[in-house]
């Protein structure tokens, strides 16, 4: 085998929302990477652990038997530790294999990644070309965004320096959707129409400057709205795709693209249903009618608090009114709203979460998703965070979205957690909610994952440990005895 490509498992706890809800998306960073090495005449299988629910052993045996030259794995924080296993696993069997990690964790954190010594190079950042130049044989110190070990004893980890993002998205290749089995993918329950469903990117990037998120450093680009079409009819021609979720951080922030997007959907005649995420000051009358017109049913608004004072801080100043006027443009269209909040940003109070869960039901969403803040790598808050000694940990399997890993000034542990939990239960089992979500079930799937989510909601808790723990990070033996009998969970969307 030529190239072997892994998703590796978000392994999620009991009491974490995701682990109930356990939707999961094919992996795109991998297909994109998978097209463009595919493209230069390369073969390519791509192993998503989570959607094909593998052990550790099924990785081992796989490896062992086709011998990969090269294998390349993604992770976010959640997933790195499942990295390291699968990784060391790589070079037991295959000790010929080169090993190569890229995804946010990775470039947030290069030196930790390549102390890990059975992984041979990190890309920084989009991963397509300098991936192909590594199995083309290029030399490592000509790649841009490589991080690699090498015999300078001054610098034993040198990192490349980066180059210029991929300005014009049209010129890649559709992801690799061939590699993978749409009947294993599912989104989060309330959050699709339709199956079998597909995730799409328009944009790379974001506008926004949020102090949470990586992508607040990455060069804005879109893709062509005919790119996007023309894609979208590829899906459903090849693999009868009948949703799309859209995963940019703000989809609506090329208005124009997306009313030609909306046109052309229209135009074509094309049945679909998708959804997508955007900002509360990213909206219009006219173009939400245009896009519930082409099928967009679903609209998802990080708000993330109803403190201002908080929403300055995390560098989101949108204000809140503006935020109530464009929840209800959005219905008002005909297409729901998701909402997003977030429990543990610096300056919370317990007075501040109060008002944050008076304000989602004041705003009464569709859905509403309540995560407890995680200051992940290469974000300005993991960076406060630190400096500051408000980390309890760097345990990065306790970054999922549904544990304090903050010890801030202003409240407590304990005080979040209580009110995470409290935000949950107040919110869905409103009698009024609880009578719209039933009025919405067409199906006995749509009974059952209904049933599924409240089930969830009512045992939601956070998932770690009350005490602070060491800020070393697991260590490899550490990683793999956590995870030595745990099945391959799958990752949230």
């Amino acid at each position: 085998m030529d190239i072997l490509l892994i998703n590796p498992p978000w392994q999620t706890k009991d009491g974490n929302i995701w682990h109930g809800v356990r939707s999961t998306s094919p992996p795109l960073g991998l297909l994109y990477v998978a097209a463009y090495a595919e493209q230069g005449g390369r073969s390519i299988h791509v192993m998503d652990v989570n959607a094909e629910r593998l052990a550790f052993e099924d990785i081992e045996a796989f490896v062992r038997t086709h011998q990969p030259r090269w294998v390349g794995l993604t992770a976010v924080t959640a997933q790195i530790t499942s990295t390291y296993r699968i990784a060391g696993i790589v070079k037991r069997v295959s000790p010929d294999s080169t090993v190569v990690v890229g995804g946010v964790h990775a470039a947030a954190m290069p030196d930790e990644v390549l102390s890990n010594e059975t992984i041979d190079f990190v890309i920084r950042g989009e991963g397509e070309k300098p991936f192909f130049a590594l199995v083309e044989g290029e030399s490592p110190e000509s790649i841009d965004g490589l991080s690699y070990r090498n015999d300078n004893p001054l610098q034993p980890i040198a990192h490349n320096a980066m180059g210029e993002p991929i300005d014009n998205l049209d010129s890649l290749p559709h992801p690799a959707y061939h590699l993978i089995r749409f009947d294993l993918y599912k989104p989060a329950v309330g959050a699709y129409r339709r199956l079998p469903a597909a995730n799409m990117t328009m944009t790379r990037g974001c506008p926004g400057k949020c102090t949470f998120c990586n992508s607040a450093e990455t060069a804005l680009r879109t893709r062509s709205a005919k790119h996007i079409v023309d894609e979208i009819q590829l899906l459903q021609a090849r693999y009868g795709i009948r949703e799309v979720s859209f995963y940019d951080d703000t989809f609506t922030i090329f208005k124009q693209n997306v009313a030609q997007l909306c046109d052309l959907i229209v135009e074509r005649g094309i049945d679909i249903t998708w959804s997508c995420f955007a900002r509360t000051d990213c909206v219009s009358p006219s173009l939400l009618t245009k896009m519930r017109n082409a099928g967009c049913h679903q609209i998802l608004f990080g708000i993330e608090s109803a403190d201002p004072e908080i929403l300055e801080t995390i560098r989101k100043p949108i204000d809140i009114d503006l935020t109530r006027k464009a929840v209800r443009m959005v219905q008002d269209a005909g297409i729901a709203v998701r909402a997003a909040f977030m429990f543990g940003n610096p300056k919370e109070t317990v007075q501040s979460l109060r008002r944050t869960i008076d304000f989602a039901k004041e705003l009464n969403p569709d859905i509403a998703v309540f995560n407890i803040t995680t200051p992940y790598p290469g974000t300005q808050m993991f960076e406060w965070a630190r400096q500051n000694g408000y980390l309890r940990t760097l345990d990065w399997e306790n970054f999922d979205l549904a544990n304090s890993v903050l010890d801030l000034p202003t409240i407590s542990v304990d005080q979040i957690d209580r009110m995470y939990r409290v935000a949950y239960r107040e919110f869905y089992f409103r009698p009024a909610y609880l009578l719209r979500r039933l009025l919405t079930i067409r199906s006995p799937r749509d009974l059952v994952a209904n049933i599924q989510a409240l089930w969830s909601i009512l045992f939601v808790r956070s998932t770690g440990p009350r005490a602070r723990t060491s800020l070393e990070g697991p260590s490899e033996s550490q990683a793999a005895s956590r995870s030595r009998t745990a099945a391959a969970a799958e990752v949230c969307a």
